[in-house]
């Protein structure tokens, strides 16, 4: 397999996305959903989720027709790395962990555009006359010139927007005519599972600086401190997701805290809480 891989073709064309789509009908792919009877995630879709990758050649092609005279190059980061690059126009873009970032190795046509699956931070060249777009599968967020963050992890049941500066659009997928414009600390959160929209206020500042190491969560659920730490840390989080899930929190921490003493810091947050670390596990209870 990875003979093949290595042999195989890199370019990306219109055909990528109906293999992919051949691929996720001959496997019956279905979005994994947290049963009501366990009270701990598991994680035994890992294996189906490598072999959906690697059949696919590419995740983040899954509604994208790419033109197949533009060359381009796939970025993918590991967990608990963090890739930095440099865009042809001058746009750079540092990639979170686990995230995919697809782009031309130059731009042409009227519009600059990148594909991402995962988290990524953009700071965009300015160029009135080519607005630079950034795909996901939910929505595309377009710029011109300024600062923003895009997360949207395959896993993950919403896509947000965060502006730190300047001005984007985003354009709803799913919806042509519906396309909402942000201000500096605004950040766009659509749901995947009720499709409703939320724009609310934040430090985007903060939220930008997962780039630097820091982690800072802002009214977020546990789950996502979960699948945030696993990316980080390249561990597995096991917790009860019906109690913790209920309240949201407010953190931070450092670019040089350990998984340890991050857990030991939420242990002492949330109320009747303890811990466990056993190789790349993370038990979490509560003893309510």
């Amino acid at each position: 397999m990875n003979e093949l891989w290595e042999n195989s073709p890199s370019a990306i064309s219109a055909q990528t996305l109906e293999d992919f789509q051949k691929v996720k009908t001959l496997i019956a792919v279905q979005a994994p959903l947290k049963p009501v009877y366990s009270f701990y995630r598991r994680f035994i879709s890992y294996a189906a989720v490598i072999a959906i990758v690697i059949a696919s050649s590419v995740y983040l092609t899954y509604r994208f027709a790419v033109p197949e005279q533009l060359e381009y190059t796939q970025l993918s980061v590991s967990n608990s790395e963090i890739k930095k690059v440099t865009l042809s126009d001058g746009s750079i873009v540092s990639i979170n962990a686990g995230s995919t970032l697809i782009y031309p190795k130059s731009f042409t046509g009227d519009t600059r555009s990148v594909y991402l699956t995962g988290e990524a931070n953009f700071s965009v060249a300015k160029n009135p006359k080519k607005p630079f777009i950034v795909k996901t599968k939910y929505l595309d967020v377009r710029a011109i010139g300024t600062k923003f963050v895009v997360q949207s992890y395959p896993n993950v049941d919403y896509t947000k927007a965060t502006l730190v500066e300047g001005s984007v659009r985003v354009d709803m997928e799913t919806d042509k005519n519906k396309s909402f414009i942000l201000k500096p600390n605004n950040q766009l959160i659509y749901s995947h599972q009720n499709k409703k929209i939320t724009i609310s206020e934040v430090d985007a500042t903060k939220m930008a600086l997962w780039e630097e190491g820091y982690l800072i969560f802002q009214g977020v659920t546990f789950d996502e401190i979960a699948s945030t730490l696993e990316r980080k840390y390249n561990v597995v989080v096991n917790y009860n997701v019906r109690k913790l899930n209920m309240q949201s929190y407010y953190l931070k921490f450092k670019p040089d805290e350990s998984i340890e003493e991050v857990m030991n810091v939420i242990s002492k947050l949330i109320h009747k809480s303890s811990y466990k670390i056993e190789g790349s596990t993370v038990y979490f209870y509560t003893n309510d």
